[in-house]
């Protein structure tokens, strides 16, 4: 159970949220939703304990059963799509064909070779997200996941991450709620 209690963050004199308290249940499909501004990432990075609030708590979270894809990809440049997805284990090669299969899954199975820099915003989006499904952790956290895909092609990506999800804790921020009603079966509201 992921308990959030009395949540208060600002940035200077600009108040983000206060008072914020909610539970997640453990397998459970929550969308974050705000006005542009209101705090989805923030609240997000809070919760995998990559900023600090400026008072309450969270508990019930890791940050080692956590895999949080964010909203730009991260992917690092002298790697390829394939070794993007690989370097997360500690011994890659044991996993190459498993990335190989979530990455052909997502579309890319003749981008597996290149680097970022040859990739569309779409197919690194697309990398970013093969490497949180391979992580395989009982808690995602999706910042934004699709907005980089084009519309054809977001309907079968939340087909895949819903079906690789459907047994974990899930926690998503998008403004398209189309996203939120595939993925989410409960909102919380900022």
């Amino acid at each position: 159970m992921i308990r959030v209690t009395d949540l208060k963050k600002s940035f200077g004199r600009n108040l983000v949220f206060s008072n914020l308290s909610f539970e997640i249940r453990p397998g459970e499909k929550v969308a974050i939703s705000a006005p542009s501004g209101g705090g989805k990432t923030t609240l997000l990075r809070i919760l995998a304990g990559l900023e600090r609030a400026d008072q309450g708590t969270v508990e019930g979270l890791n940050s080692e059963e956590i895999a949080y894809c964010f909203q730009e990809p991260r992917l690092f440049p002298h790697l390829t799509a394939l070794e993007n997805v690989t370097c997360i284990f500690s011994n890659p090669e044991d996993h190459k064909s498993f990335a190989m299969d979530l990455l052909q899954e997502l579309g890319l199975e003749d981008s597996m070779e290149k680097l970022p820099h040859e990739l569309s915003g779409g197919m690194k989006q697309r990398v970013a997200l093969a490497r949180t499904l391979a992580a395989d952790r009982p808690v995602v956290f999706l910042d934004e996941p699709f907005a980089a895909l084009d519309e054809d092609r977001k309907e079968s990506v939340r087909n895949i991450v819903a079906s690789r999800c459907a047994d974990k804790t899930l926690i998503l921020v998008s403004h398209d709620p189309a996203d939120r009603e595939a993925l989410a079966n409960r909102e919380i509201l900022l």
